[in-house]
């Protein structure tokens, strides 16, 4: 029997954002296409400065033609809304900070516990309410899986119930890491941040547009992308020992500055992490040294050849 697991996290970010401009505004400076405005529609992608380097990442719920939401475990609040209230200019746009939220992610056979809970399983790009309970598809796995946004007390502590009723086994924040890392997900803005363009973590699998128009920060992502790969690139590494403190410069046999370890979590007596390379002096098989240790680079973080690494 296919077997489920959760994870409990809390947003770090949660805007409403409404007004008769809302919707033009935001796909002016989100990196994939909000369209159509309809409610039930919910889209991931990211927010960048006008450089093209990454702010924060969201999923962004149509509620309306007029209302949004914007959701996000790991970006903060307070760059996000400072940088879309920078660029309102004329618009007709109002943006709030919700409540903190707790969220749930739910990784295998999780039907029954959206059964359970009177949900059912949305359509890709699509999200569904019921009972102060959001869902949309999740990203954070190789297997299928689902994100429960409880938007009172009450709710979260329904889902609570019925996950304990059902057996399902929450996991630590560092098994969660430890799966996303497997999928090739990258971790916004700990791998893929304000130094970084969405090229660099191989973010046009699923958070970049090429044909919605233009965006801030569109421009130089288009260019990137015309011109081919860049200079830098996200890599599974692995090590040796206690787990590193991250972020942690990484070395080549010259005891060159190639790189940066971004993220890590133990795994099988060592460690799995997440580090941005240079391509002229790093690449698959090579092994690089650290502060920590020597550092194993396993494979392309995701590959946008093969899909995610």
């Amino acid at each position: 029997m296919e077997t489920v697991f959760g994870y409990e996290y809390t947003t770090r970010t949660h805007l409403l954002v409404s007004d008769e401009d809302a919707a033009d505004f935001l796909q002016s400076q989100f990196t994939n296409d909000l369209r159509p405005f309809e409610a039930g529609h919910a889209t991931y992608g990211l927010w960048l400065d006008v450089k093209g380097k990454v702010i924060a990442d969201s999923t962004v719920l149509c509620e309306g033609d007029e209302s949004f939401r914007l959701i996000s475990e790991t970006s903060d609040a307070a760059a996000l809304v400072e940088k879309l209230e920078r660029h309102i200019i004329a618009d007709d746009v109002v943006i709030e900070t919700g409540p903190v939220l707790v969220g749930f992610a739910l990784v295998g056979a999780f039907e029954p516990v959206l059964a359970a809970l009177n949900l059912f399983v949305p359509t890709e790009g699509q999200f569904v309410q019921a009972e102060q309970i959001i869902v949309c598809l999740g990203r954070r796995s190789k297997r299928p899986s689902v994100e429960l946004l409880c938007l009172d007390a009450a709710a979260t502590e329904r889902v609570r119930s019925v996950l304990s009723a059902q057996g399902v086994a929450l996991l630590a924040r560092e098994q969660m890491e430890l799966e996303r890392m497997v999928a090739g997900v990258p971790l916004v803005p700990v791998d893929i941040g304000t130094a970084d363009m969405p090229g660099e973590g191989g973010m046009e699998l699923d958070a970049l547009s090429f044909t919605k128009g233009c965006y801030l920060g569109q421009e130089v992502v288009a260019r990137m992308h015309n011109v081919g790969r860049p200079q830098r690139t996200l890599f599974a590494v692995s090590g040796e020992g206690a787990v590193p403190e991250c972020p942690l410069p990484i070395y080549n046999s010259e005891k060159k500055a190639v790189g940066e370890l971004r993220s890590a979590v133990a795994s099988d007596g060592g460690w799995l992490g997440v580090a941005i390379l240079k391509h002229r002096f790093a690449g698959v098989g090579d092994t690089l040294s650290s502060d920590a240790g020597s550092v194993l680079v396993e494979r392309v973080f995701r590959d946008l050849k093969g899909g995610e690494g």
